[in-house]
């Protein structure tokens, strides 16, 4: 490096790497390393029971496609992959069925891509529980603040920030997995920027459920050409023709700038769980409904109406005859009319509702019939998804209830039981109770596992 070169100023990507590969493990603080141990339990648990579903058999017979390699596994079915093969079967499952984590801010699923590029390079290296959790943070935190720089716009502009900015940390991870140079994960951010892609023009397709796996994929890719020498531009993030650039039309500065208060203000404290399988857009209506439920007769309700920020409605709350009779599954998850019947009907919001359960049932039809979708002047989105719905009977009477923010949320956590009970219901669902719990307390213990890969093998159906 030349002394003109030493006094330039350091990259956003330069930045971001010397924190992803320097940060040592006793440096990360207890609070975010016991919450991400709470994300993986969680991811994990999604992922084993989307290997059980269509999609999921889909996504692992592409992969296997891609060619065989004792590398890393996919979970559940245990198929030996290639690693970046088994980060784009692992990704996708971890995020297949909407129940995945999201941080708030930056609309972001944040644990999919980690978990899928931190399993997969786990394995790929033989590393230890410890360093895999410690990888996986890394990669929390990086996806959060790249996402989060921007709140809201990359929605705006019909783009996913999970898959364009996962694809970052699935590269953070991989690197620090393998011990890369800052400048090797400075090369593969770069080339991770140009791999950085995906548009949420999704209709009836399951492509959102891809988004994930693709960004790991793509990040272990990255990683590998960073590590192999291969030249990536270093100022990806900043530059005029850069990432930001390219999808925002500008560059975040001052307090949105992702490499600000790195290692001082951890961004990974701030991701929700989802105690509904369902987008995370909905849950604060949700919320509401249950809470209205016990205070009402089904039987006396004229109108439902859910209160969401503008910018959703076209999201979740329209077009309304499809969101109020959605043809599949997938279209259901994505309908405030039709989360928020099943929450009246049924007092309980989960994977049975939208998939063991028929999507025609006729007192769900006609309930989500007389639900509609207003805008809601209160909304601080997207700092928050606050959900409100009003309840009006047939005799005038209005029962109304808002929530702030959803369960789930840091500002409503999710109690480490109710925690347990959703990956166990999860996991259950393909390994059977007893395996399920075996898997639950091996991740709790996760620090002291000597290989990831037997983490992998438990998870085996």
């Amino acid at each position: 490096m030349t002394s003109a070169e030493s006094s330039t100023p350091a990259t956003i990507s330069q930045l971001l790497a010397t924190f992803a590969l320097t940060t040592e493990t006793g440096a990360i603080p207890k609070a975010v390393r016991d919450k991400a141990r709470i994300h993986f339990l969680d991811a994990l648990g999604i992922a084993i029971a989307s290997s059980k579903f269509d999609f999921g058999a889909s996504v692992l017979a592409a992969a296997r496609e891609f060619g065989s390699s004792n590398q890393a596994h996919a979970i559940g079915s245990g198929v030996a992959l290639p690693a970046a093969s088994a980060a784009l079967v692992n990704g996708t499952l971890a995020h297949g069925l909407d129940y995945d984590d999201t941080h708030i801010g930056a609309i972001y699923h944040a644990s999919a891509p980690a978990l899928a590029a931190a399993l997969a390079a786990g394995e790929a290296t033989n590393s230890n529980g410890a360093d895999v959790l410690s990888a996986y943070i890394i990669a929390l935190e990086l996806g959060c603040r790249i996402a989060g720089a921007a709140p809201g716009e990359f929605h705006a502009r019909g783009q996913h920030p999970t898959i364009l900015c996962g694809v970052f940390a699935a590269a953070a991870a991989s690197a620090r997995l393998h011990s890369a140079s800052t400048e090797a994960l400075t090369n593969a951010f770069g080339l991770a920027g140009s791999q950085a892609g995906g548009i949420l023009e999704i209709g009836q397709s399951w492509l959102k459920r891809l988004h994930p796996g693709w960004a790991a994929h793509s990040g272990l890719a990255a990683d590998a050409l960073g590590r192999a020498g291969f030249k990536g531009p270093s100022s990806v993030f900043e530059g005029q023709h850069g990432f930001y650039a390219a999808h925002l039309g500008h560059v975040p500065q001052g307090e949105h700038l992702p490499s600000l208060g790195l290692g001082q203000n951890w961004h990974t404290l701030g991701i929700a769980l989802k105690p509904y399988p369902c987008c995370h857009f909905l849950h604060g209506a949700v919320d509401s409904a249950l809470t209205l439920r016990d205070q009402i007769q089904l039987t006396d309700i004229a109108r439902v109406d859910c209160l969401l920020s503008p910018a959703l409605r076209n999201l979740v709350g329209a077009p309304q005859e499809e969101k109020i009779r959605p043809r599949t599954t997938y279209q259901a998850l994505f309908s405030v009319q039709w989360a928020v019947a099943i929450a009246l009907i049924k007092g309980r919001v989960d994977l049975a509702a939208f998939y063991d359960e028929p999507l025609d049932d006729p007192e769900l039809l006609a309930l989500a019939a007389k639900t509609y979708c207003l805008d809601d002047p209160l909304s601080d989105y997207p700092k928050h998804f606050p959900g409100e719905v009003r309840v009006t009977l047939k005799n005038g009477q209005v029962f109304t209830h808002r929530e702030a923010t959803s369960l789930g949320t840091p500002e409503r956590p999710l109690a480490l039981a109710a925690v347990e009970k959703k990956f166990l219901a999860n996991a259950s669902r393909a390994l059977g109770t007893e395996r399920a719990r075996d898997v639950c307390d091996t991740v709790w213990q996760i620090d002291e596992m000597p290989h990831i890969g037997d983490l992998l093998a438990l998870c085996k159906t």
